[in-house]
């Protein structure tokens, strides 16, 4: 029996994994947050379209996104959960101010298990 536990790896990998270019979020996330006059997000992974609420819509970023719900689906499987252990998965996302390219980006995910606890992985 897999222990919840591990969604903390889980949280931590999905952390790495967006902040790195190959989940591809970047630099089309800092651009439309940027273009939006906005500074940070919050997405939340389990819904059918994940996109940054109050942002306009671009095409990168939205295939970025649905491709890393399907990444998000990979790794909990990897560790032995489906998504019914968990009723919620949200990506922070807050682009380096000082890199106008976008391309780096500082990133968080939290947990929600269906038992309510909490699995943060922390700002990277």
């Amino acid at each position: 029996m897999t222990k919840l536990a591990n969604l903390a790896g889980v949280a931590h990998n999905i952390t790495h994994h967006s902040a790195s270019g190959l989940s591809f979020i970047s630099p089309h996330l800092a651009q439309a947050l940027r273009a939006a006059g906005e500074e940070t997000t919050a997405i939340e992974l389990l819904t059918e379209n994940p996109y940054p609420p109050k942002i306009a819509e671009l095409q990168p970023l939205r295939l970025s996104l649905t491709s890393l719900k399907i990444t998000v689906q990979e790794l909990l499987q990897k560790h032995g959960f489906n998504q019914n252990d968990v009723v919620s998965i949200i990506l922070h996302a807050t682009p380096a101010p000082w890199d106008r390219e976008g391309y780096m980006l500082h990133t968080r995910a939290v947990i929600t298990a269906k038992n309510g606890r909490i699995y943060d992985s922390g700002w990277l």
